[in-house]
């Protein structure tokens, strides 16, 4: 009998890249639903940092960010991180800055874009303040005027889907979205996806992607090098 294959979920951040890259349907619903759009308001999104799939990543590039380009309108800049980090409003802040700066010297103020930093955390941020869905701008601390919209953080805590669930005012859509991330079987996934086109399809895509030997181990390289950063991790 065949010895059944690794299942390598959406927690897994070279999968997560690799289906984004590979299926346009799925970043496009993905897009939608944490920015809270519709998504017939998508005329355009790219990757603006494609990796090669199956080539082998080391050092800083294990942290696999999504950079987007919408409508050649606004940045977004994706990040999944499954282990508690205690700087990670810090690097948020710096990954938007990275992503916020695109403008040569000399040219106008008035290019640079709108940028969002979405972390999809298997962690909760703020103990004392936790969220399922976050969102986070700069604010007159007195009024809540906006100061510009051109910087907004947003944080999607996985570890909260089951208080949400109970919630009626939670958004569905990230509710399914959620569910997809935490499926720790292809059979769970495959079950939240029926019924579901842009979701079915997402199977097919990782599915596929799995076949490709080189891309399955770059998904166990990922997976080593997180139990590798738990292990040192203090208890």
């Amino acid at each position: 009998m065949a010895e059944k294959r690794k299942f390598y979920g959406m927690k897994n951040d070279y999968m997560f890249h690799a289906v984004l890259q590979k299926n346009e349907e799925v970043l496009r619903n993905l897009l939608a639903t944490l920015l809270e759009m519709d998504e017939t308001d998508i005329v355009s999104c790219h990757i603006e940092n494609p990796i090669e799939l199956g080539k082998e990543i080391d050092g800083k590039d294990c942290i696999l960010d999504v950079k987007i380009k919408l409508n050649d309108a606004r940045i977004i800049n994706i990040e999944l991180q499954v282990y508690k980090q205690t700087y990670w409003t810090n690097r948020s802040l710096l990954y938007w800055a990275r992503a916020y700066d695109s403008i040569k010297s000399g040219q106008d103020y008035g290019m640079l874009f709108p940028t969002y930093h979405i972390g999809i955390l298997d962690f909760t941020l703020f103990e004392e303040h936790p969220k399922f869905m976050a969102k986070y701008q700069i604010l007159d601390v007195e009024d809540g005027f906006l100061y510009s919209d051109k910087l907004c953080i947003k944080v999607l805590d996985l570890t909260q889907l089951e208080k949400a669930k109970g919630q009626s005012e939670t958004d569905k859509k990230i509710l399914k979205c959620a569910g997809i991330f935490k499926a720790e079987t292809l059979e769970e996934l495959e079950q939240l996806a029926r019924g579901e086109e842009v979701f079915e399809n997402m199977v097919v895509t990782m599915k596929k992607l799995s076949e490709d030997e080189k891309i399955r181990m770059q998904c166990k390289e990922q997976m080593m090098q997180l139990k590798e950063l738990l292990s040192w991790r203090p208890r």
